[in-house]
């Protein structure tokens, strides 16, 4: 999606593209317009943003030991 936005290719051919190369397993056209659309507004990767609260590395090896202590 990022190379069809660069090389200025329309949203709905770049939908196009991706369903006739991957079928059914394709983005749903939603998620396509979505990343289309960052990708548009200045986005350059795909890694998932910052998101409030308790990070996923809270559960450690020493905090499940210091739990079952």
């Amino acid at each position: 999606i990022k190379f069809c936005v660069k090389n200025k290719i329309k949203c709905s051919d770049v939908l196009e593209m991706l369903t006739a190369a991957f079928g059914e397993s394709t983005l749903s056209k939603k998620n396509v317009y979505k990343w289309y659309k960052l990708f548009t507004e200045g986005r350059e990767d795909v890694n998932d943003d910052a998101r409030s609260g308790r990070p996923s590395t809270s559960t450690t090896d020493d905090n499940v030991e210091a739990v079952k202590k």
